[in-house]
């Protein structure tokens, strides 16, 4: 059973459709790149199987549930916007607000969010405020606060867009590293030697409508 079904999928917004996905299936524990040009849907996408839209018309489901039921749906899924939100704080502050969020004790949290920490090469940045962040360590940071969350599914909005190649580099290690451990990992990309050094199935979107497939 694939984790995530959709059957006859529309979505409009503003008068305008902007997504017609007939059929498409993401099975649990595979990497799938969401590629092509702005305005496609790449992030309309991701906002579905985040449960932050509903679409138009046609059924989504998760775990063979309509989306949004079952599956502690909140608990497994984390979405990852393009301009990720950094809180007021320090770096592990935010890193370990990942791991509390899902009610772990202080302790538990602060090993969870330094081994997240380590992942993305942020070990000397604990005490660095939010404010004194680049936009490639902001985005590290928000990753490491979702892999410190410990949920399974990642959707993500264009992880290294604002990333120089160290940051880039790193970014791609730890989505890796998630996909090894088997999470299922979606992500909206320009990238395309990203995508392929992931080793993911490339989905090619145009205009809302599904355009190319690849296999891995």
């Amino acid at each position: 059973m694939a984790l995530y079904a959709f059957d006859g999928l529309s979505l409009s917004l503003g008068g305008a459709e902007v997504l017609s996905i007939p059929e498409l299936e993401i099975e649990e524990g595979e990497v799938l790149a969401l590629l092509g040009p702005n305005g496609s849907g790449k992030t309309s996408l991701l906002k579905i199987l985040a449960a932050l839209l509903a679409p138009s018309e046609g059924r989504v489901s998760f775990c063979g549930s309509p989306l949004g039921q079952g599956c502690a749906l909140a608990r497994r899924i984390v979405y990852l916007h393009q301009q990720p939100y950094i809180m007021a704080g320090s770096v592990s502050y935010n890193v370990e607000f990942g791991a509390r969020s899902r009610g772990l004790g202080a302790r538990e949290a602060a090993e969870r969010a330094e081994a997240a920490m380590r992942l993305l090469g942020l070990e000397g940045f604990a005490r660095r405020g939010h404010r004194a962040l680049s936009g490639g360590e902001a985005q590290r940071v928000a990753l490491a606060r979702a892999i410190a969350s410990g949920s399974d599914v990642l959707l993500l909005d264009e992880p290294t867009a604002s990333a120089d190649s160290a940051s880039r580099e790193l970014i791609a290690r730890a989505i890796r590293r998630k996909a090894e451990a088997g999470a299922t990992i979606v992500l909206a990309t320009h990238d395309e030697e990203l995508a392929g050094a992931l080793g993911a199935r490339a989905l090619g979107l145009a205009r809302g409508r599904i355009a190319e497939k690849e296999a891995r």
